[in-house]
């Protein structure tokens, strides 16, 4: 239970700090005039707590030892993605007015968003695991 309550604030965490950040972004890009209306930022902030719980809960797959490394991963990043895109259509992350192709690009940008960030959270977990392999040999004795 412990597990899951820190994998839930860390992911919505996340999330609400990559929300406001590429806000931000958004807002220099369009020169100060993004501007929301009929409660958009409002659902924009539900739908980033709920891409938070949708790639930090699956995360708990990890713990199983029954299935191997791929399949936890695709099915992590599996409901992550599923949730992300499902959220970007309903509260506005892409573009449908703007037709197909910016629709494309902008799920293409999410996903390439979400598979950098668990690429850098994979990275960190492996080299700390490597610290803490090489500390236990070090108190062992180097064997």
């Amino acid at each position: 239970m412990n597990n899951f309550v820190s994998l839930l604030m860390k992911g919505i965490g996340t999330a609400l700090s990559l929300f406001a950040v590429f806000g931000m972004f958004f807002d220099w890009f369009y020169g100060g005039s993004l501007v929301f209306g009929d409660w958009a930022y409002t659902k924009m902030v539900i739908g980033a707590v709920a891409v938070g719980v949708g790639f930090s809960v699956p995360a708990l797959i990890y713990e199983s030892e029954k299935l191997s490394y791929g399949i936890k991963v695709l099915i992590h990043m599996g409901i992550g993605c599923v949730i992300l895109l499902v959220t970007g259509f309903a509260v506005g992350w892409i573009p449908r007015e703007q037709g197909i192709p910016a629709c494309v690009l902008a799920a293409g940008a999410q996903i390439a968003v979400a598979i950098v960030w668990w690429a850098g959270y994979t990275w960190q977990f492996k080299r700390m695991a490597k610290k803490m392999n090489d500390k236990i040999k070090e108190m062992n004795g180097g064997d």
